[in-house]
């Protein structure tokens, strides 16, 4: 027998359902007025102040939308000098989110982590690099952009120990296969006559060149043949991705990465007695495989602007032109900089400025393309614009992310923790070799990717520690 409602809790369920059109009525009702008498601006302001409130008072869901929005590459323009991008705007209401939550919980205290100093250091040298800037307005805004990061990494490092660091990389990967997707999609749609970079723009190389060796360490620890097969696909959509691109850069990034993460693996596999986890290693070479294979195949069709840069790149280790060229006479100029500078450097944002400081730098060879650049090495970027200060705090800061990123891999762990602890030291790998070579890993989506990788560092340290004391 089917038991029948009772005509009280029909009644109550019909209350409900008329409130909530009430609500409904009374909140759109304004929005028509206004409408109505010519002003849909102010009605559309309703509904945004609607939504601002709720991600205020939602720094979890504000938290989420902010990594999905990195993927989306859309500045607005303000001035010569300044982007505001929606990743900006969404970071704003999830700081604001946090503060408000601290101060309605009466939360007492802040945890520190061992990246915060670097950081803290980092942030002053830049900040004393432009009083003293051969162009103060140029550095008004990548110092703004570092602290921007700081905020960032401190958001991470407090919403990874709540929500969960291997479900915030897991994400992550998602994202990264994603976009990856479009990509592949476009570029064999577009029969391979145009780079691809998809909605994460220039993004998806610093994506993909962290996302890939971090799918690999997912596959490597996985507990099961199906999450094996699910991160490995994942790796080869990645990698896909960024053959669309055809950039470089990324590729040397995973190349290196790669052999680097399955010799930290057989290390560890080996001090643990670990016989079936060393036999596993061997798995990685499938996707890797894969990949290279279906690239060979298509070289002559797909593929010929793709092995036409990648041609150029080997010749250019014996004789350097192109893009190589350029980054060597990148390289001389930021050194000749920090030289003339060796204390505060010209100013952070500057060294786009420095074909004005050296008018001789036109007599130069590929000198036109100087102009506006950074050194397309990260390291030499803020020797020549911070001075030695702002050198040694990203020096220190990346060596505390590779010792902190190591000696947590390399604890016994479970295997869901072991998936984001090789992820995190494999991708700190990453951040440590690019800085040498890459263009922006503290500005744009570069930054907030830094800080999400030490931010989940830290607290997946943290969370460690809270497990040893249970």
């Amino acid at each position: 027998m089917t038991s029948k409602s009772s005509p009280v809790s029909l009644f109550s369920s019909v209350q409900i359902d008329a409130t909530y059109v009430i609500v409904a009525v009374v909140g759109l009702l304004p929005m028509i007025l206004l409408a109505l008498i010519g002003k849909p601006m102010f009605a559309l302001a309703i509904p945004l102040a609607v939504m601002v409130a709720f991600l205020l008072l939602n720094p979890r869901i504000t938290f989420w939308l902010l990594l999905i929005s990195l993927f989306v590459y859309a500045p607005q323009r303000i001035g010569a000098t300044f982007a505001v991008h929606p990743f900006d705007l969404i970071m704003g209401l999830l700081y604001a989110g946090i503060v408000l939550e601290y101060l309605l919980k009466f939360k007492q205290g802040l945890k520190f982590s061992p990246f915060d100093a670097p950081f803290i250091i980092l942030l002053l040298a830049t900040v004393i690099s432009m009083v003293f800037a051969y162009n103060i307005s140029y550095a008004i805004v990548p110092c703004i952009r570092i602290f921007v990061i700081y905020l960032a990494f401190r958001a991470v490092f407090t919403y990874g120990q709540i929500i969960g660091v291997r479900k915030i990389i897991n994400v992550y990967l998602w994202l990264v296969a994603l976009n990856g997707a479009y990509n592949i999609t476009l570029f064999i749609w577009q029969g391979g006559q145009e780079r691809v970079f998809g909605p994460a723009y220039l993004g998806y190389e610093t994506f993909s060149m962290t996302a890939l060796p971090m799918a690999a360490a997912f596959m490597l620890w996985a507990q099961s043949t199906r999450q094996r097969i699910l991160y490995g696909s994942l790796a080869i959509m990645i990698g896909l991705g960024i053959v669309a691109t055809q950039a470089r850069g990324p590729l040397l990034a995973v190349a290196i990465a790669v052999p680097l993460l399955i010799f930290f693996a057989a290390r560890k596999s080996k001090r643990e007695s670990n016989r079936s986890r060393s036999h596993l290693l061997k798995l990685i070479f499938i996707p890797a495989v894969a990949l290279i294979a279906l690239v060979f195949l298509l070289k002559d069709s797909l593929f010929v602007g793709l092995f036409s840069r990648y041609e150029e790149m080997l010749v250019s280790l014996t004789n350097p032109k192109g893009t190589i060229a350029l980054r060597l006479i990148l390289w001389e100029t930021a050194i000749r900089t920090f030289l003339d500078n060796p204390i505060t450097g010209i100013g952070i944002g500057n060294f786009r400025l420095v074909h004005h400081i050296y008018p001789d730098l036109k007599l130069m060879p590929l000198h036109w393309w100087i102009f506006g650049m950074s050194a397309h090495n990260v390291l030499l970027h803020y020797l020549a614009e911070t001075g030695i200060v702002g050198f040694l705090a990203l020096v220190t800061l990346s060596w505390k992310g590779l010792r902190h990123s190591y000696k947590g891999f390399m604890q016994k762990l479970s295997y869901p923790d072991n998936q984001a602890a090789a992820a995190l030291l494999i991708a700190m790998v990453v951040f440590c070799v690019t800085i040498l070579f890459m263009r922006a890993w503290t500005w744009g989506q570069g930054g907030y990717v830094m800080a999400l990788l030490f931010g989940l560092l830290a607290a997946s340290g943290e969370t460690r520690k809270i497990k040893q004391l249970k």
